[in-house]
């Protein structure tokens, strides 16, 4: 039996890239009306115009189209955050930074707490989590970031970039998402502990006297 063509193969790969895309989209616009847990396949699947079954075959079901659809947003704002013009100051590039990421987390929070708990519970769907995440698109984008301040001579040479950029991003988590949905702390708490963090940031990754001698 004779293989199908090259030609025949990359057509097939492109209507299914687009079937996903299809169904990508509607189902972002669904979660966004009706919640996830509201959401149906049936429903995603009539507002793509795709069959149900693709859902199943493509994503493993609602809560991997959950991911897909996590994984799509926001890459182009995210690129464009990361590439803005750099801060007068650490202090500020740490308050931007937190509060960017304080308003993608709670525009996001409710399928942020669906994923979490899933993801705790269940090793498959935590596979899933993972191999999609863009947490490390977003590590990659901060860290080269702050690799220009070093760069300016803003951030101490000698540093561990990695650990700088877990730092900050771990921060951010947490007022982000932690605070905020399992504490329920108040908005002027988190902002005191925001403007408190971010001098501390700033002083941690200032470069040292012998620091400054090298680069000068």
């Amino acid at each position: 039996m004779k293989a199908p063509p090259q030609s025949a193969t990359r057509t097939r790969q492109r209507d299914r890239q687009a079937r996903e895309q299809e169904l990508v989209s509607a189902a972002a616009v669904v979660f966004a009306e009706k919640g996830y847990e509201k959401a149906t396949t049936r429903g995603i699947a009539e507002a793509a115009g795709c069959s149900e079954g693709l859902i199943q075959r493509y994503f493993n079901g609602k809560e991997g189209l959950l991911l897909a659809v996590l994984k799509q947003e926001g890459s182009s704002q995210r690129d464009r955050f990361f590439e803005r013009p750099l801060c007068a100051s650490i202090v500020d590039e740490a308050l931007d930074m937190i509060s960017h990421g304080a308003a993608v987390l709670e525009k996001r929070s409710e399928r942020m707490r669906i994923v979490l708990s899933r993801a705790l519970l269940d090793r498959a769907f935590q596979a899933d989590f993972q191999r999609i995440s863009t947490r490390k698109d977003v590590q990659r984008g901060l860290k080269q970031r702050l690799a220009r301040y070093v760069d300016e001579g803003m951030i101490d040479p000698t540093l561990d970039l990695d650990v700088v950029t877990e730092l900050l991003m771990s921060f951010v988590f947490q007022l982000g998402f932690v605070h905020r949905e399992l504490h329920q702390s108040k908005a002027a708490d988190i902002q005191r502990m925001a403007e408190g963090f971010a001098t501390l940031f700033a002083r941690g990754v200032a470069p040292t006297p012998a620091a400054r001698r090298k680069t000068q």
